[in-house]
């Protein structure tokens, strides 16, 4: 390089420090704030707060993040919408302790409609009582897509950002559901630059509108029965979500939702995909209602039946209705007895070898024909119908 140019050079230098100092009247800049450093003792001291801990001992935790991950259609949205009721009321869900003191929380739903909202809450308040509906009305608040209502959550739009900001600050929530993720993304969700792209902008706005609040962020799984079968197993929990893997990465926990049954849509398989502060719960079957739009424990779930039923590996030993309502009758010798399915199954299936889920259709048979009566979920009595012979 010629002196001429290396001259040059050292004077474009100089003049870009010299253009980087106030002009005259300008105000000094302020020198940039050190990060935040604590020694160990520092930790020691430190005395987490229980009440942080929403869901379980750390699946949802304020000041945290959680995604819930699931395929299309299985009902991600009211999940949630359970989940906060059961939050704000002191309920268990889907078998997990929630906090006792209720939080706020916003549900931001950019997909759910008015109608979808009304029929969702009227179907969920027949299961409270008076005082706990007069909870979720003072501490649930649901994005409402009304006619001049955008709706708009991208990040990459700087007044959906200022918008967004601006109702978290109004509200103050303890939590907060983002639904879906996608319409979040600035870009392609494929791309892991546009998703960290994203997460950084939901970063700015969590500590600088809601520092405290729990980020629950729903999310779409991959489809097909291969990425099924990886809910919830260690090997591949990090391929369930769809598109860059980002959003695993930058979550303290995964909550994945995956279909329990290839013919019956309100069984699902809940399962914990990740856990950083926490230790993961065991997969579990969960029901839905469809007269109360509540989920419950399946707790005659059996893991290993619905990984073998995923992967069509489905034991094709014969059981049929006689088979269980024999079983329920043996186990209910007196009018007004009842029987648990995991008794049921277990009878049956030593007596068979047939699968739980196998058992568990043939005992959903002979409660429509009127064979058996279902007294609760997951508990039956002899029917009024006898059974033909």
């Amino acid at each position: 390089m010629s002196a001429l140019l290396i001259e040059a050079g050292i004077n474009d230098l100089g003049r870009n420090r010299v253009e980087q100092y106030p002009k005259p009247g300008e105000a000094t800049p302020r020198p940039p704030k050190p990060l935040t450093l604590w020694a160990p003792s520092r930790f020691f001291e430190f005395k987490p707060n229980p009440s942080d801990m929403l869901l379980g001992d750390g699946f949802v935790e304020r000041g945290e993040w959680t995604s819930l991950v699931g395929i299309g259609g299985l009902g991600k949205t009211r999940l949630a919408l359970w989940f906060c009721i059961c939050q704000i009321t002191g309920r268990e869900w889907c078998g997990i302790k929630t906090a006792v003191e209720p939080q706020k929380c916003l549900l931001l739903s950019t997909e759910s409609g008015l109608r979808r909202w009304k029929i969702d809450l009227e179907k969920m308040f027949v299961t409270l009582t008076q005082a706990e509906r007069e909870l979720v009305e003072t501490y649930l608040r649901l994005l409402a897509l009304t006619p001049d209502e955008e709706g708009d959550l991208n990040l990459g739009e700087s007044g959906n950002v200022a918008r967004l900001t601006a109702t978290l600050r109004a509200e103050n929530p303890g939590i907060i559901v983002f639904d879906p993720f996608a319409d979040m993304v600035n870009g392609d969700e494929n791309s892991t630059v546009d998703l960290i792209a994203t997460l950084r902008a939901l970063r700015g706005i969590h500590h600088a509108a809601s520092p405290t609040a729990a980020f629950i962020v729903i999310h779409h799984a991959r489809t097909g029965s291969s990425n099924v079968a990886q809910a919830g197993d260690n090997y591949s929990a990090g391929n369930f979500g769809r598109g860059s893997k980002a959003l695993y990465s930058r979550v303290r926990c995964e909550l994945q939702l995956a279909p329990g049954d290839r013919d019956n849509s309100n069984l699902m398989v809940l399962a914990c995909g990740k856990a950083n502060n926490t230790e993961k719960f065991k997969p579990r079957g969960i029901v839905f209602d469809p007269d109360t739009f509540t989920y419950s424990v399946d707790p005659s779930f059996d893991l290993q039946a619905w990984r073998s039923d995923v992967a069509g590996k489905r034991g094709n030993k014969t059981v049929s209705v006689t088979d269980v309502v024999t079983a329920v009758e043996s186990q209910c010798p007196h009018g007004g007895d009842t029987a648990q399915a995991g008794a049921i199954c277990k009878a049956v299936n030593a007596a068979t070898g047939a699968s739980v889920r196998t058992i568990k259709d043939r005992i959903s048979e002979a409660v429509k024909a009127g064979y058996l009566g279902k007294v609760r979920h997951g508990v039956y009595s002899r029917g009024a119908q006898p059974l033909k012979t």
